[in-house]
């Protein structure tokens, strides 16, 4: 999977709240408007909830699409991740390594699907076997060999040493269904989790109920339909004018609308990283310069553009993930920016301000793709103010901007930590002669370091690892971390108990209820 573009947004969403409900008759659904009437009659909780992107199927084995599958609550994984960016059982009461390519997962007793079968070890093996057959990016993460099943035990037999697979089988890709019915899987999958899959309109909306089976105490609601409101705005107005009780994602323009008593924000810093990738190819491969750049960025300016509760940057890792944070981060400094300018030789600047060397103006190219319009501007105007001109071009994404190689500076958009676990993406975006590393970074050390990372079991000596190489990526200034954006979700201020997760497949929990 790639985690540097974001989840594909579905454009087929049409229609509001009110006509979905009548067209919804047929799933013979409870609460569709009125919701706040029922709730104080002590009738059926319901909750609408808006989101901004649909799976094309409710099968977690196809595709991407068990997002969305774990955003409804419905889906569950042998091992889950807390908002405090720690593993925790789910599926799962225990684990162990084995030995460097065999684990062991206690499967939990008394766990019911929403069939009411029994989820048994051999039925979870015949789940984790399937997505791996379907899923080659699971595959891939998983690199398991063999499942048997001991008793209550599933012993997973790794082709190589993978210290990443409690995290891959945290992973949307591996929610549990039962296998012995999957006759209507992409529409109405069994699975284990608080709400019960009823219907689904492709593009459109996810009709659940709460699951009286589930092995974990009573959901705080009856029923939820959940809405695909690919458009910011259109989804925010839906929240405003009651047609929704809940949001995923609001966008900084929106956001005045819900910051009254009526309405209540939920937001941490989430796992992306936006950032600009060095061309080691090209002029900036003088770390003298690079170096400069870093300094000239002001990354508290840059976050209150990307604005709704974004983070500064200057390091690899968000402050919401408790590892690989450095001693010192890049900071805007124009003193240390001028003295690696001119140890890059640039000591003269012309009338325009900008820096010269043997009578050629410093320029660079930025190449972006993204919509960030305010942002590129923004980055454009602090690096002139240092003395650098920069241009700006579109590109279709940084993979064609890398192709090219016809960049100085490229946008790139990531997910440091998709499952909880570094090393996909350090092993992708930093380790030479990798695909996504763009800009043809290249530190022996830090290869080496990833590839130890990789044979590492004890998670404390990992997080001493990625801490390690954190720290030289800083120093070798090969991208500009610019900004952590936020994840959030507004919700109607009678909805009570709603979390929010770094990692932003998280949504629905039993928890959540209304009042």
């Amino acid at each position: 999977m790639n985690f540097e573009v974001g989840k594909k947004e579905n454009k087929d969403a049409q229609g509001s709240i009110s006509s979905a409900c009548r067209d919804m008759a047929a799933f013979s659904l409870a609460g569709c408007g009125n919701t706040d009437k029922q709730a104080a009659n002590g009738k059926a909780k319901h909750l609408n909830v808006g989101v901004y992107w649909f799976g094309e199927t409710m099968d977690p084995g196809h595709g991407e699409d068990g997002w969305m599958v774990i955003r409804t609550g419905a889906g569950e994984t042998l091992v889950t991740v807390t908002e405090k960016m720690a593993f925790a059982p789910q599926l799962a009461e225990k684990w162990e390594n084995v030995n460097p390519t065999t684990w062991k997962f206690q499967i939990r007793k008394g766990v019911k699907f929403h069939n009411g079968d029994d989820m048994t070890p051999e039925l979870v093996k015949a789940s984790l076997e399937r997505t791996i057959q379907n899923i080659e990016s699971a595959k891939t993460a998983a690199d398991i060999k063999e499942i048997r099943v001991e008793g209550q035990d599933l012993l997973i037999e790794t082709n190589h040493p993978n210290a990443s697979l409690v995290a891959a089988l945290s992973a949307p890709e591996f929610i549990i269904v039962d296998t012995k019915d999957l006759t209507n899987v992409e529409t109405t999958p069994i699975l284990t989790g608080p709400y019960q899959v009823t219907g689904f309109v492709k593009g459109d909306r996810i009709e659940l109920k709460r699951n009286e089976n589930y092995w974990d105490g009573e959901a705080g609601l009856d029923t939820v339909t959940m809405k695909n409101i690919e458009d910011n705005t259109k989804r925010a107005m839906a929240l405003q004018s009651g047609e929704l009780d809940m949001i995923q994602r609001v966008d900084a323009a929106s956001r005045s609308l819900f910051e009254n008593d009526s309405f209540k924000i939920y937001q941490t810093v989430g796992t992306r990283v936006f950032m600009l990738t060095a061309n080691y190819d090209g002029i900036l491969s003088d770390a003298n310069l690079r170096h400069a750049l870093a300094y000239s960025m002001d990354y508290e300016a840059l976050a209150q553009i990307e604005g709704n509760g974004a983070a500064p940057a200057g390091e690899v890792f968000p402050p919401t993930v408790p590892y690989g944070h450095v001693k010192k981060k890049r900071t805007l400094d124009a003193a240390a920016a001028q003295k690696f300018f001119a140890a890059a030789g640039y000591t003269t600047k012309n009338a325009d301000g900008i820096y010269e060397k043997d009578g050629k103006p410093l320029t660079l190219k930025l190449a972006v793709w993204g919509t960030k319009t305010a942002m590129y501007e923004a980055i454009q105007s602090q690096l002139k103010e240092a003395g650098v001109k920069v241009d700006i071009v579109k590109v279709k994404n940084s993979a064609a901007a890398g192709e090219a190689g016809d960049f100085d500076l490229v946008e790139q958009n990531w997910v440091t930590v998709p499952t909880n676990d570094p090393y996909n993406f350090v092993s992708k975006v930093f380790v030479t002669g990798k695909s996504a590393n763009r800009g043809h970074y290249s530190n022996p050390e830090v290869d080496a370091k990833i590839k130890e990372m990789q044979m590492t079991f004890d998670p404390k000596l990992r997080d001493v690892q990625i801490g390690e190489i954190a720290e030289q990526v800083v120093a070798d200034d090969a991208h500009l971390f610019l900004a952590f954006p936020a994840n959030t979700i507004v919700a109607k201020t009678k909805v009570k108990n709603v979390p929010v997760f770094p990692i932003d497949y998280y949504v629905m929990t039993k928890d959540i209820t209304v009042e």
